[in-house]
């Protein structure tokens, strides 16, 4: 089998995201970025997480580099699915974490969705 190695952009962060009942939780690992520095904005239904660092004008020559040290920007599609009005953040020791509320809609298809699972057939 052949599997292809993911590279991750060097100016991209690593998310993990996780769906509860009620909303998604993005959780985003930006260590070394202020809190003041770190911005999250919603354009066209596209979350956009962007972050840059107050060494700007520090020139760093790495042997191997796995995350970003000046800037970083990511950009993740909702489809539809979040209630953008009422999305929250939280940031504490270097970790990023955003809570997306699912639409009504969207969270009644959930649980719709696991009360036909557990019903017999």
């Amino acid at each position: 089998m052949y599997t292809q190695e993911y590279r991750r952009p060097k100016n991209n962060v690593p998310i993990n995201i996780e769906e509860r009942d009620d909303c998604y939780r993005l959780t985003a690992y930006v260590a070394g970025f202020p809190e003041n520095k770190i911005q999250t904005r919603i354009v066209n239904d596209i979350l956009i997480i962007t972050g840059c660092s107050d060494e700007e004008d520090v020139f760093m020559e790495f042997l191997k580099q796995e995350f970003p040290v000046k800037r970083f920007e990511r950009s993740l599609h909702l489809n539809g699915l979040v209630d953008t009005a009422c999305v929250s953040t939280r940031f504490n020791e270097g970790v990023l974490t955003i809570f997306l509320p699912k639409k009504e809609e969207t969270t009644l298809h959930h649980i719709r969705r696991q009360l036909e699972a557990a019903l017999p057939g």
